[in-house]
Formats: structure tokens, sequence, C-alpha cells
């Protein structure tokens, strides 16, 4: 489950560690942020695997890893197989830069996470406890978040171990360019043959060199963007009408919305949003 963590100037001024945002056992879409977030993140890998893009670099993201993303990094990411599940939270406030630094975990990019005592591995139980907080009722929320935020980045700097020579796999520069349009134009009519004309190929040939560089279809590539987007559209309009949403989100048939939502993420769009 993915949650947006508001908090009040006040209280974003007052604690120097801040919980923004929280996602527990999430089903990775692919993403692209040409100019990054400004927040800190951490995305923590469950299950499966996914590339990432961080600043102009590759690297790969399996079970048990961790990458880091400063505010305002360019980063991409996507799944490598059919389902990539992740932690992550987003933060900040004025002491993230320094105690980041001191605890050796403030590089972009992704950490290998070593056996260090079993502290590096109970960073699920961190997720749960902050997930807990959240959810409960008590006064003074955002501190007992910000103090469980710190214990979660303390044990998970303690098991990692940064690899700076870690490339990961060259990059087909034209897929970068398809997935980029994708991700630009997710809300269109995208049809197959148009986009094989666009980058000057036979669809045939899109969809192979397309697979062997991003390990997708570009139809399911496509459906990642496009309920990775709703996901964040129903979390943060929930006076909007579900059909309306599917149209943003490149949907034209509000029952095909509601099926794609649900293979993909388990539930219809209409719990989804009553659980956020």
């Amino acid at each position: 489950m993915d949650y947006t963590i508001r908090v009040t100037k006040q209280q974003y001024a007052d604690t120097p560690l801040i919980l923004r945002m929280l996602g527990r056992d999430h089903i990775q879409e692919n993403v692209n942020r040409p100019e990054g977030l400004p927040l800190w993140q951490v995305i923590y890998g469950v299950s499966g695997r996914g590339r990432f893009r961080i600043d102009g670099r590759n690297y790969s993201l399996s079970e048990g890893q961790a990458a880091l993303l400063p505010p305002h990094t360019a980063h991409r990411y996507e799944s490598t197989g059919d389902e990539w599940t992740v932690h992550f939270i987003g933060f900040g406030g004025n002491s993230c830069q320094k105690l980041l630094y001191d605890l050796r975990f403030s590089e972009p990019g992704v950490y290998h996470i070593v056996d260090n005592g079993g502290l590096s591995s109970g960073f699920g139980a961190h997720i749960s406890a902050m997930e807990s907080i959240f959810l409960g009722k008590m006064p003074l929320k955002h501190r007992a978040l910000s103090k469980e935020l710190y214990a979660a980045l303390l044990d998970l700097s303690a098991g990692s171990r940064f690899d700076k020579h870690f490339q990961g796999e060259k990059e087909d520069e034209t897929v970068s360019d398809i997935l980029y349009y994708l991700e630009e134009h997710f809300s269109e009519d995208i049809a197959l043959t148009d986009l094989a004309e666009k980058f000057h190929m036979t669809p045939e040939y899109l969809c192979t060199r397309f697979k062997q560089g991003s390990g997708d279809t570009v139809s399911g590539y496509l459906r990642r963007i496009r309920i990775g987007r709703a996901r964040i559209l129903l979390m943060e309009n929930p006076e909007l009408p579900l059909r309306e949403i599917g149209e943003m989100c490149g949907f034209r048939s509000a029952s095909y919305f509601g099926k794609v939502f649900r293979e993909m993420t388990g539930t219809t769009p209409q719990k989804f949003r009553s659980l956020v």
C-alpha cells in the first residue's frame, strides 16, 4: 500500500528528518523523472528485478538491494520481468544531507546489502512500523514517523556497500527514446504502426528491439505507465470520477480501464481509492 504523508510548514520546519511518502509491497510501475523529485528517496527490492538509470548511469536492482535517489536527481526505472515489488520511502528535512553523508549513504545509485548482524534485513519491519504509526491515532504522529525513519536509515546504511564501478548493461539509445516518447504521450491513442513510422522501423522490428532493450512489450510498458499514473490520480484526486481518470490515462473505455487496473493491481479502482 502507498501513502502520501501531509505535513504543515511548521512541522516540516521543526522536524530535521520528516517522512513524506511511504510504500509497502508496492508493485512497481515504470517511472521516468528527468527532473527527479524534491525529496530523498530509498527504493528497496522485495522481489523481482528492476533496471535503473540514475544521473546517466545504469544499474539493476534485485531483492535485498536499495537504490538511493537524492532530490532533483534525474532517474528512470522499470521492471525487467513480469512483476517487481519494492518498499519505498520519500523524505526531507533540513538534516537529511548531513545525516546521510555521516552515514556514508548519500551517493546516488544502488547499494548492495551485506550481512551485518541482520540490521539491514529489518528494513521491511521499519516500513511496517511506519505504516502502523501513520494509520494509528496518536499525538505528534510526524515525530514518531521521524524516529522510525531515522532508525530505518541507520540500520540500512549499516548493512550497505556501494560499488562505484557498477555500470550495468549498455543502454540502447533508440529504445530509450521510445520509452521517453511513451512516457510523455501515454494519455494519447498510440498505434504501433504510427510509433514504428515515427522511429523509422517496421512494427515487427520495433517490437523485437524494444523487447530486447526494455525487457517488456510496447503494449505492456504502456499499460504499466497508464496504471501507474492512474494510481497517483486516484490518491491525489478523490473527487474525480473514475471514468475521467481512465481517460486522462489513455483508456477510452471505463470498463477496459477497470479490467486492466484489476489485472495489474489485484483490486478495482474503486477499492483502491477507498484504501488510500
